[in-house]
Formats: C-alpha cells, sequence, structure tokens
C-alpha cells in the first residue's frame, strides 16, 4: 500500500542571523544628532552633553559597558535628559536587560512625549520579547508624531508580518519604500509577504529589487531561491541558494534550502552532505535533522532515518513530520504498534494532515482493527477530497473496500 511521502521541511527561514527588528534599529547617532538639533537649548549642562557624546561613541565602538556608565553619568548630571534615557535603553537592551530598557524608555516618553523615538525604540524592544500587539501600539505612536519615519513603518512591517496580517504588512513595507527607496531589506520583507500570499512571480521581483540595492544581501538570494523553487526553477533556485552560501558560508538555511532542491532532483547524496553542512554549523536546526532522515528513509537506510526523526522530535518536541517519518520508518521495520503511537502524536499535533491519517488507517488494517482502520481512512478522504486531491481519494475508497471485504 503507498505510504505518504516524507514531505521534506522548506518553511521560509530568516537567513539573516541578526534579529530582523535591528535592521532599521537602534541609533544612538540619531538620537545624539536630534539632541544637537532640537534640545541644545534645554540641556545646559554641557559636562551632560560631553557624557552623552562619549557614550555614543562608545556604544558605536561595541563599548556597552563604557556607554551605559557614560549615558548614566549624563542623566546624573541633567535628570531632565530625555535623549540620554532612550540612548540608555537602547544600550541597556543590547546588554540583554529588556525591562530596564522598557524603563528608561518610559522614563524618556514621561520627559519627552512628542520624541517619536522614544516609542520606536520601545517598540524593538517589545517586539524582540515578542509582544507584538504592544509593539505595534508604539509603532503606531511613533508614525502619527512622524508620519515619514521609515524605519517605523518598516519595523511595523515586520511586526504586522509575525501575526500573519500580510495585507497590512504590505502596506507598511510599500509606505517604508516610499520613503525610504534603497533600503535592500525592505523589498526582501515584502517579498516575503507577498511569497505568503502565493504571489511568487511579485516576490520574484521584489528579492531582485532587493539584490539591485545590494549585490551582497544573502537573504535576499536565499529568499529568491525560495521562490524560483516554488515556481519548479530547480536549477535557479540553485543558483541563488549557492550565492546565499558563498555571501553568508555559516548560515545553515541556505544549505538545508539547497538539500532539499537536490533531494527533489534525485541528488540524494548531494543532499545529505548540505543537511550536515546545515547541521554542523547549527546541531539544533529540528528541520534540517528531520530533512536528513527523509532523505536516509528514501535510501532504505532505516537506522540513520531513525535516529534522524528521533533527533529532530528531541529538538522540536512539536514537530509533526518528524513524528509521521518516524511512524513510517517504524512500521517498515516491523514495529507498527510503535507506528500507530507516532502517528497518532503526529495528528494530535497537525489534526488535519490527510497523509497520517491515510498511513495510521493502514497500520491499523494491518494490525486488524478494521473498525478504528476505516474511521481514520475516512477521515483521510475527506481532508484528501478538500484538497481536490482525486488519486488519493480513490486510493482510499478502494482500501476501504478492501478492508470491508477482508472484515466480512
Amino acid at each position: 500500500m503507498l505510504k505518504n511521502k516524507n514531505l521534506l521541511v522548506a518553511t521560509i527561514i530568516c537567513l539573516c542571523l541578526n534579529n530582523g527588528n535591528t535592521a532599521f534599529g537602534q541609533n544612538v547617532g540619531v538620537i545624539l544628532a536630534k539632541i544637537q538639533n532640537t534640545q541644545s537649548a534645554v540641556i545646559r549642562n554641557k559636562n551632560a552633553v560631553a557624557n552623552f557624546e562619549q557614550g555614543s561613541n562608545l556604544y558605536k565602538q561595541g563599548d556597552l559597558k563604557g556607554a551605559e556608565a557614560a549615558f548614566r553619568k549624563a542623566i546624573e548630571l541633567e535628570p531632565n535628559f530625555a535623549q540620554a534615557y532612550i540612548a540608555l535603553g537602547n544600550t541597556l537592551d543590547d546588554r540583554g536587560k529588556p525591562q530596564e530598557a522598557i524603563a528608561q524608555y518610559n522614563k524618556a516618553i514621561s520627559l519627552d512625549p512628542q520624541d517619536s523615538r522614544a516609542y520606536f525604540n520601545l517598540g524593538l524592544t517589545l517586539a524582540r520579547l515578542n509582544q507584538l500587539e504592544p509593539a505595534i501600539a508604539q509603532y503606531h505612536k511613533a508614525i502619527s508624531l512622524e508620519p515619514k519615519y521609515a524605519e517605523a513603518h518598516y519595523n511595523l512591517g515586520n511586526a504586522l508580518y509575525a501575526q500573519g496580517k500580510l495585507k497590512e504588512a504590505v502596506t507598511e513595507y510599500t509606505a517604508a519604500i516610499r520613503l525610504k527607496p534603497d533600503y535592500a531589506p525592505t523589498y526582501t520583507r515584502l517579498g516575503n509577504a507577498l511569497y505568503d500570499r502565493g504571489e511568487l512571480a511579485e516576490a520574484v521581483t521584489q528579492y531582485k529589487k532587493s539584490i539591485s540595492f545590494d549585490p551582497k544581501y544573502a537573504d535576499a538570494y536565499y529568499y529568491l531561491g525560495n521562490a524560483l523553487y516554488a515556481q519548479a526553477k530547480p536549477a535557479e533556485a540553485i543558483a541563488n541558494y549557492t550565492e546565499a552560501i558563498r555571501l553568508a558560508p555559516k548560515n545553515p538555511a541556505g544549505y538545508n534550502a539547497l538539500g532539499n532542491t537536490l533531494y527533489a532532483q534525485g541528488k540524494l547524496e548531494e543532499a545529505i552532505a548540505h543537511y550536515k553542512k546545515a547541521i554542523s554549523f547549527a546541531p539544533n536546526y529540528a528541520d534540517a535533522h528531520y530533512n536528513l532522515a527523509s532523505v536516509f528513509y528514501a535510501q532504505g537506510k532505516l537506522t540513520e532515518a531513525i535516529a534522524s526523526y528521533t533527533e529532530a522530535i528531541r529538538l522540536d518536541p512539536k514537530h509533526a513530520q518528524a513524528y509521521t517519518g518516524l511512524g513510517n520508518a517504524m512500521d517498515d521495520r516491523g514495529k507498527p504498534q510503535e507506528a500507530i503511537a507516532h502517528y497518532k502524536k503526529a495528528i494530535s499535533l497537525v489534526p488535519n494532515d490527510a497523509f497520517t491519517y491515510y498511513n495510521l488507517g493502514i497500520a491499523l488494517g494491518r494490525q486488524q482493527q478494521p473498525k478504528e482502520a476505516i474511521v481514520n481512512l475516512k477521515k483521510a478522504r475527506e481532508l484528501f477530497q478538500a484538497e481536490k486531491n482525486k488519486e488519493m481519494v480513490e486510493q482510499v475508497d478502494r482500501l476501504i473496500q478492501k478492508i470491508n471485504t477482508q472484515a466480512n
């Protein structure tokens, strides 16, 4: 009986090693320019300004501890120095102290409620804490004060995208591009939103625009590869994944994606090499372990497949596809009860996967449990029908008829 193929995981994964929110992120230099332009009459304490400038320079040099001390000194000398609180917040956030950073931003807002950058940087920190709704509120506040704030539109787009609000994200990315048309990452982010909406051709256009502004931007090549792969253009996808790897040779996502494309072409050993390369850079990369297991399974190497599926599950206990794959391998190993348990676990995590119900039905039928087998096969049929998979609907009908005949 036909068993489902172990589908490779090719989810769009951010190739960039930095948090996406920092691309248009905190900038002490911008704050320094603002104080020099708008606050010089207010901040009369020259020593406070000198400490602020020292902190800004130390921040740019990567000396966060020194920058923190300088900003605190500036605040000590001038307690109403709103911009110093923002800069201190940025420094604390970069030092892994987000709650302390939030307190500094809120203090800045209390001193100067019209400073859009305080709301913007507060939004960044909240977004990094995955507090998306509060972050969105801060970005909106920043934009209400400064409608042409490109960075706020961009990061608002990121937060909306993370919530799956693709239409709204597209609107914000488009606004950011209008305000700052030469910033490559915005085109890539817009491409991702369009990709997720199924608008592949337009996504490709945006990724190519991104590359035109920054030919060394590895993320754009990676995502362009994904879109081309989805368009059934494997040769072009491979070329772009290869370029992404050349530009970011230690990033695992490119190797994983290239492995998927090679696997689809039947180049299993090459695919294995790339999955292993991905894992060498990111040992906890569950999807790469899963994909590696799927190739081993396709080769009939059940021991290796079981080991890799098990590792994927250890790293990601909610990896439904890994449970399905492990179920397939255990079934082939002659361990149907273990297979059944894994299929049921997969269904508990993703209750609408037709092939998992189908495989479970097959395993139950072999174990002389016809009633339960038919229940699961009927569920599989319902899902296949919704997917308009006529071939599998017919396959399930034949299997149900066979089980009924045997039972009677």
